[in-house]
């Protein structure tokens, strides 16, 4: 082997039949017995008329298996199709002919959820529980943060921690007792605070 560049065994497995059967579908015989597998057809889960190949519906297929260039076994489909298949893993929903489902599923998601209508409302209801819990929570932090601005003494010091005197709009560094005595930046006083 003089390509080191792929080391797993396995991927250089899958590498080398890949090689193997790319060469032989370029071949002129191949791509005329394919021509004359889709002549007069149409894609065999979608029914559309464009774009149409053979696909063999088995994913691991060992070398040489189609070393014969017949189509036993192959089905048409058209681009669309195959493409969803081997690259998303993904196939033509058998219920409304529209939508994809994962090949795990029996169909795509808008027809389950109108198989099932206590579904969508049960979803809706996590959904809104959801936000309410993130909206509560959203009001503690910021309850938090309007406190610590109202304790610390200089006005400078802002909701989100930033200093208004600095450069660069970096957090004080100074906790609410300390601040005073120790900032050199321009430290101003809240009205009504008193200076430590």
């Amino acid at each position: 082997m003089t390509d080191h560049s792929v080391s797993c065994p396995a991927a250089r497995a899958t590498k080398n039949h890949r090689t193997t059967m790319s060469k032989m579908w370029q071949t002129q015989q191949w791509k005329k017995d394919v021509a004359a597998f889709i002549a007069g057809k149409s894609c065999e889960w979608c029914g559309s008329g464009k774009e149409l190949l053979a696909h063999h519906p088995y994913q691991n297929v060992k070398d040489g298996a189609y070393s014969d260039l017949y189509l036993s076994g192959c089905i048409v489909l058209c681009n669309k199709c195959h493409f969803m298949y081997h690259r998303r893993h993904k196939r033509i929903c058998p219920v409304c002919k529209d939508g994809w489902r994962h090949l795990d599923t029996e169909m795509c998601y808008e027809c389950h959820l109108r198989a099932h209508p206590g579904l969508s409302e049960e979803i809706a209801a996590r959904k809104e529980s959801r936000a309410a819990e993130d909206r509560q929570y959203r009001k503690a932090r910021n309850t938090k943060l309007r406190a610590i601005k109202k304790k610390h003494p200089c006005k400078f010091h802002r909701i989100g921690g930033r200093c208004g005197k600095s450069m660069i709009g970096i957090r004080c560094p100074f906790a609410p007792t300390k601040a005073a005595r120790n900032c050199h930046g321009g430290f101003e006083v809240k009205k009504g605070m008193v200076k430590v």
